[in-house]
């Protein structure tokens, strides 16, 4: 793995720390780079990776109106309204999910919570999920603040100095990072709307955490620094913030690199103060102002464990968003080019789901190719001999589980996965020639299962209760 030649023209950016990384709009408490830094790192990368982000809008008159009725309404779930005093909050999306005898189980933080004697899940996403209601109880949701806020934003216009200065800065970070115009319009269309909601979302956010008064917030992409208000609003009230690794992670993550522009407060305050990994191997990739603890993964220990060892011929595909037409195309090419006996499967990015049709028609439409829908990647893991993919931290899961992985070349997998898993293949041929090469003679085959404790720390739930004595002391009650 390696930082990226757009990585690094962010990076020298901030070790040269121009005044406009500091300059904070008015209403904010946080630079607006940090609110854009990461927009204009995805900018960059799409640019070159050929990663193609999904445009989704399933907005309906009917479902806002019900939207609100619901926001408005007493409702058990609502976070602002209905949350009680605890020591740690876990503040999450609600999209790391797994369905769990009929509850939808959070893979990310509910073994932690588990483990957690004053505990709340707070999440963004609506309850209950389509898989059931939360496993871990108390969970509630921040989505009917949302909703109030986006009613109480209708109509507003920032004011024309705040617009002007958003212009600036804007021109100022493109022609510093060679952005073309049309990637900055895009951002500008997406900082007005924030600018609007922002204000409505913080107060919301306020008055739920006087109702906990956390002393320890787990939170979910808290270094993604358009989320540093909401870092900013934890640590007003005292609160120490760490994020648990949800994904990969390495040197051209924006997410988790910082020039020395970042050691300045203004900006620190977006950023949690510590971060939780997965194992020492993604501690060490980063380069983050903030400590770093190896915790492990319940969830992938606990079931990779429990994986059966005998495989049959299953070829799950995995989507990065990384150029869509040539996965379409190699993904059925490769299942015209394999013998009947083995079963193809498509797992498209969860940002792809609701418009797989569109981005892969030709696999959509062939009948001998799967579209894997299990909300849990796990379940498929472990039936899965074999897994190809461009970049993703599936691979390195799949090893955990005991499959055999074939990395695909591009642009995105030379940064984000290297030569972790052996030379990447450019073409169908090498792929089934890799394919045959590590296939056993006698079927069903035999898959040793072993997680790389470097990469997975083990014992991860004892290893979590332990970190927290450490940050929090006894509890309060």
């Amino acid at each position: 793995m390696k930082t990226t030649p757009e990585m690094r023209r962010i990076l020298d950016l901030e070790d040269a720390e121009p005044a406009e990384l500091f300059e904070i709009l008015p209403g904010s408490t946080v630079p607006f780079w940090a609110q854009v830094r990461m927009q204009i790192a995805w900018a960059l990368s799409e640019s070159v990776t050929g990663s193609v982000a999904v445009e989704t809008d399933n907005w309906t008159r009917w479902g806002e109106a019900r939207r609100l009725a619901k926001a408005f309404l007493p409702n058990r779930s609502d976070a602002a309204r209905r949350a009680r005093r605890h020591d740690v909050l876990f503040y999450v999306g609600g999209g790391t999910v797994a369905s769990a005898g009929g509850r939808t189980r959070n893979w990310l933080v509910d073994d932690f919570a588990e483990a957690t004697p004053s505990a709340l899940v707070v999440q963004r996403r609506p309850l209950p999920s389509p898989l059931g209601p939360p496993a871990f109880r108390p969970t509630l949701s921040m989505e009917p603040t949302t909703a109030r806020a986006r009613l109480w934003a209708r109509g507003y216009a920032p004011p024309a100095a705040t617009v002007a200065a958003i212009d600036r800065l804007l021109g100022y970070f493109a022609q510093q990072l060679d952005l073309q115009p049309s990637q900055i319009g895009g951002i500008r269309r997406r900082v007005l709307r924030t600018e609007a909601h922002r204000p409505h979302e913080l107060a919301e956010l306020r008055r739920m955490v006087r109702r906990v008064r956390p002393r320890v917030v787990i939170m979910d992409t808290a270094s993604y620094t358009y989320n540093g208000e909401t870092v900013g609003v934890f640590k007003d009230a005292g609160a120490y913030v760490a994020e648990p690794q949800h994904g990969w992670i390495g040197p051209s993550h924006a997410a988790y690199n910082y020039g020395r522009a970042f050691e300045h407060p203004a900006l620190r305050r977006a950023l949690p103060d510590e971060l939780l990994t997965f194992g020492e191997f993604w501690s060490e990739g980063v380069t983050i102002p903030a400590r770093k603890t190896a915790i492990g993964k319940p969830h992938l220990e606990r079931l990779a464990t429990a994986a059966p060892r005998v495989r049959e011929r299953q070829l799950l595909v995995i989507s990065s968003r990384a150029e869509p037409d040539e996965t379409d195309r190699f993904v059925e090419e490769l299942r015209g080019a394999l013998s009947p006996d083995w079963r193809v499967v498509f797992r498209p990015h969860p940002g792809e789901r609701e418009v797989v049709d569109e981005r892969y028609p030709r696999i959509a439409a062939h009948p001998g190719i799967s579209i894997d829908e299990a909300p849990d990647v796990y379940a498929t893991l472990a039936d899965t001999h074999t897994v190809i993919g461009v970049a993703s931290t599936v691979l390195f899961e799949a090893v955990a589980f005991g499959c055999h992985v074939i990395p695909r070349d591009s642009a995105f997998s030379a940064s984000v996965i290297g030569d972790a898993f052996g030379p990447r293949i450019s073409s169908v041929a090498q792929a089934v020639r890799r394919l045959e090469a590590s296939d056993q003679i006698s079927q069903p085959s035999v898959r040793e299962v072993a997680p790389d404790t470097g990469i997975w720390a083990t014992v991860s739930t004892d290893a979590y209760r332990r970190w927290l004595a450490d940050r929090i002391g006894p509890p309060t009650r």
